[in-house]
């Protein structure tokens, strides 16, 4: 596989991704959405989907195969929350828009909170559409670090200094630091949710508050240290670190 191939499979993987995760987001995303953008965005998706199936280099069209596949997953559930189904007659785009004001008015008791935007620290994504949200209601940290290692090699020379060569770009990680006080609001439960995102072994897509996507990381490790227990032995104040590191997409570096 050459260069440009393997880099063009590479965005339709990830294109698939963000298609399957899409799907399991949709149910809860869908109240607050433009129904007419997401048909359109649908028609879009399916069409480029379906002239990457017809490519003549195999590895492309096997990846475009998955691609459609996950576009047809998502257009079944916005079918099967709205009644519409993608790529139909011209009105349809209407009618799908009624369809989601419809389903945002019955839903507008289930999500009371859905006016205003709440502020997060950082954003977890997982390829099934779980998500965890850093933030005052839940886990906050108040430290991050960020360390970047260079892999530079050093090669010994008689009678004279090491020679130096980088020989990759080496790995990146990030740690997050901060505290629960459960005795306060409903963060008993928060780190067993963390610990059940790293059990799952997948990489997570992370996103700042302020909106800058850091890429996708792996959770490497999570440590809790719990402190001024209560009578019945639960924690106060639960500290944390937790720690990633960067996944490292394959086809970045063919």
């Amino acid at each position: 596989m050459g260069k440009l191939t393997a880099r063009v499979v590479g965005h339709i993987d990830d294109a698939t991704k963000l298609v399957t995760a899409a799907q399991g987001a949709l149910n809860r995303v869908l109240p607050l959405a433009d129904g007419t953008a997401i048909q359109r965005g649908l028609n879009a998706l399916r069409n480029g989907a379906e002239k990457l199936a017809a490519s003549k280099i195999a590895e492309v069209k096997a990846a475009a195969g998955k691609l459609t596949a996950a576009v047809g997953g998502l257009s079944k559930s916005f079918k099967a929350l709205t009644g519409i189904g993608v790529g139909g007659p011209g009105g349809a785009a209407a009618d799908a828009a009624q369809a989601v004001s419809s389903l945002a008015k019955k839903t507008d008791d289930a999500v009371p909170a859905a006016a205003a935007a709440t502020p997060h620290l950082l954003i977890l994504s997982a390829e099934d559409g779980t998500r965890y949200h850093f933030g005052l209601s839940g886990a906050a940290f108040d430290h991050l670090k960020r360390q970047a290692n260079f892999n530079i090699a050093a090669q010994e020379r008689l009678s004279r200094p090491e020679a130096l060569q980088a020989v990759g770009q080496g790995s990146e990680s990030l740690t997050l630091s901060g505290a629960i006080y459960a005795a306060f609001r409903q963060g008993g439960g928060e780190l067993e949710k963390l610990r059940a995102i790293g059990r799952a072994l997948k990489p997570l897509l992370l996103t700042t508050g302020y909106g800058e996507v850091l890429g996708r990381w792996y959770m490497t490790s999570l440590s809790e240290d719990q402190e001024t227990l209560m009578a019945d032995g639960a924690a106060r104040k639960q500290t944390f670190t937790l720690e990633f590191k960067r996944y490292g997409d394959d086809y970045q570096n063919v």
